[in-house]
């Protein structure tokens, strides 16, 4: 099965599936969505791909088990982040342990066990049914595991009783991760000649006071209980724009920022968070107005651990379990009902210009996931 794993990972490297929202050299995921389905096309296993919009495109497939309706959901993102700066970003290279190339861990590896899984219990008695899901935009937006639980879901013969997400993860067995939360505020003042300022009001200047309020705020939630995987909440201002040129005074400002959320974490935290901002944007000196609102959120995902993580904890080899920092599309499925932890392989450089993943991790990764599966008969 190493030789296939790679084979499967060669492939989808291959592809260029680089999220076009992420980066101008991108494209969208139809080719590489295609290729996946045409894989358990091949294997006998029905699938289809759906298309969300335009060419932007999700792959599923499913495996009839022993139990029907009782079914394991597998997933995969197919889309990978941007290329800039990279040697030959498409085609796999293998050192040593080591397989080079954009995705290769984050996270068309994951992809690749899932394919090869599939080519595995085509022939083989599965005591449980396999819903084999891979998904566009994961990066961005995630509107492709939107698209998969307002329309795929609950197209299946039962709810999926656990959904095994193969980010890479070290083989560790990711119960929890954090969510996340995206702020703005925009203040308006009035246009002068910078020569003249008492003619006009700077909308720049009140930033200090909002900087300020959020720099205090992320003290607090750093001094505040940690959680026991995942650490403290932060926060970040991401961007900042204002003015039009060095001899005018600003009309207009803008602040941008990140909330890391954990589980158990309020909306009333937050809107509390971003009133803090508001009134000290309120205080500042200036006859200056403010708006402010949350743009956009993803939430935090916890699960316990149960028998069935249990069992897949003793299946990977008694690993560890852990917390995930950044974010992951089982949330969604955690928010719809199904239980979603995270497993995948060793590695480094996601987003980064020198991504590889560990061949023994892989392959590893594969098998253990294998047992887990064949545990259930």
């Amino acid at each position: 099965m190493q030789d296939q794993l790679i084979q499967y990972l060669t492939k989808l490297v291959h592809i260029n599936s680089v999220n076009p929202d992420l980066s101008t050299e991108g494209q969208q995921e139809r080719e590489i969505a295609e290729y996946v389905s045409r894989h358990f096309h091949q294997l006998g296993i029905p699938t289809q791909v759906h298309t969300i919009n335009g060419d932007r495109c999700n792959t599923t497939a499913f495996l009839k088990g022993a139990n029907p309706e009782k079914i394991l959901l597998m997933n995969g993102h197919l889309d990978t982040v941007g290329i800039e700066d990279m040697t030959d970003p498409f085609n796999l290279r293998k050192d040593g342990d080591k397989l080079y190339g954009r995705g290769t861990y984050d996270m068309l590896a994951g992809c690749a066990v899932q394919m090869g899984l599939a080519a595995y219990f085509k022939d083989q008695p599965c005591p449980i049914s396999l819903a084999f899901t891979f998904v566009a935009d994961e990066e961005s937006l995630s509107m492709g595991m939107e698209h998969l639980v307002e329309h795929y879901l609950p197209s299946l013969p039962a709810k999926p009783f656990l959904g095994i997400f193969m980010e890479p993860t070290e083989e560790s067995i990711g119960i929890s991760n954090k969510g996340y939360a995206w702020f703005e505020i925009e203040i308006e003042g009035l246009a002068a000649h910078g020569s003249r300022p008492e003619e006009g009001i700077n909308a720049i200047f009140p930033l200090a006071a909002a900087l300020q309020e959020l720099e205090i705020i992320n003290q607090e939630l750093a001094q505040e209980k940690p959680h026991p995987y995942l650490g403290h909440a932060t926060l970040h201002p991401g961007l900042i724009s204002g003015g039009t040129g060095q001899s005018v005074i600003a009309a207009m400002s803008k602040l941008n920022w990140e909330r890391r959320i954990l589980p158990g974490e309020s909306q009333d935290k937050l809107d509390t968070e971003l009133k803090r901002v508001i009134s000290a944007i309120e205080n500042a000196n200036g006859d200056h107005t403010v708006k402010a609102r949350q743009t956009f959120n993803r939430p935090p995902n916890e699960i316990p651990k149960d028998d069935l993580v249990v069992k897949l904890k003793k299946a990977a080899g008694n690993t560890n379990y852990n917390g995930m920092s950044y974010w992951a599309d089982s949330a969604l499925a955690s928010q719809a009902g199904i239980p979603s932890i995270l497993f995948g392989p060793a590695g480094h450089g996601a987003h980064a210009v020198d991504e590889w993943v560990s061949l023994a991790s892989l392959v590893n990764c594969y098998e253990s996931m294998k047992r887990f599966i064949l545990d259930f008969d």
